[in-house]
């Protein structure tokens, strides 16, 4: 991805293209049904980022540049944002800067030579419709992990990557600009710089993956509270339901993402009485839906299983 600053014009400019190819696509003709919503997704979902990532920045506009590429189906496409606002505010004070955070913008979505992980793309294409049973951020980079009842799987991505995971309107863009994919015929959708280096490709084969990041509703708060004292009011042993414990001052239900603690209870080395106890990190993930705000809970780790707690004796 490469990009120039023009004075005269205070604006910074990234230039890349983008291609559809396969069978259906020989011609080199596309239908504007097909490729006008994918366009508008991109140039909206670039739009999001940008003020997701740097809230009160210039806004980024996406521009055809002069001619539609020949083979296949390309397009060769400028993302601009005016310097004028970015020279006063508190990401800039220098034309590097400015520029630097388009390319954040860029790298972030994983259309930038060089994304750390393959930015958002290369995360969602990880996930693979899982969503993760944990978050951590060290130093500049953000680990997201999924645990499963076989291995522990982590995936690094940096900062502005993992913000823009956390937009659903960016994942829902996203999924619109691959959507032409899932015409027969229309294998893959492609990102390639202005040196013409391929960035990225989506097959259609990974098209599933996409469409599920976009229905994932917006992670608004997501804390682990560690070695908590629950008392287990009922415990279910049914794979993907969940247990109602009690923390003494609420009752709620959480999944039991312990592996190792669930492979216990599977093979009987643990055993449970009524009013019996753990200690154990508490993962809360609360979310944005069509319906409101909900809240999930997740058991990460089990430290301790513990008998019932005897009162004290006078």
């Amino acid at each position: 991805m490469t990009g120039k600053v023009d004075n005269a014009g205070m604006t910074t400019a990234a230039h890349f293209s983008i291609k559809y190819d396969g069978p259906a696509l020989a011609s080199h003709q596309m239908d504007v049904r097909e490729l006008a919503p994918a366009l508008m997704a991109l140039a909206g979902m670039i739009e999001d980022a940008n003020n997701a990532v740097f809230p009160g920045a210039e806004d980024v506009r996406v521009q055809v540049k002069g001619t539609f590429k020949s083979g296949s189906f390309g397009i060769d496409l400028i993302a601009v944002q005016s310097m004028a606002k970015q020279l006063v505010s508190l990401f800039s004070g220098s034309e590097a800067t400015a520029a630097a955070n388009l390319f954040a913008i860029l790298g972030g979505l994983g259309m930038a030579t060089g994304a750390v992980g393959g930015g958002l793309i290369g995360l969602v294409r990880w996930l693979n419709g899982r969503r993760p049973t944990a978050i951590r951020t060290e130093s500049d980079r953000v680990i997201f992990e999924v645990e499963t009842t076989e291995v522990l799987e982590s995936y690094t991505v940096d900062l502005v990557a993992a913000k823009l995971y956390q937009e659903r309107t960016v994942r829902q863009s996203l999924a619109k600009v691959i959507k032409p994919l899932e015409r027969e015929g229309v294998d893959y959708f492609a990102v390639i710089d202005a040196s013409e280096t391929l960035v990225t490709v989506i097959t259609s084969a990974e098209v599933g993956a996409f469409t599920s990041a976009a229905e994932q509703p917006d992670v608004v708060s997501d804390t682990t509270t560690e070695r908590v004292l629950l008392q287990i009011e009922s415990a279910v042993f049914r794979d993907g339901n969940k247990w109602r414990l009690s923390d003494g001052g609420q009752a709620f239900h959480a999944e039991i993402a312990d592996a190792a603690f669930l492979q216990r209870v599977n093979a009987g080395d643990v055993r449970f009485g009524k009013g019996d106890m753990l200690v154990a990190d508490i993962r809360q993930v609360q979310t944005v839906t069509d319906n409101g705000l909900k809240a999930d809970r997740y058991v990460v780790k089990v430290h301790e299983h513990r008998a019932p707690l005897q009162p004290q004796l006078l």
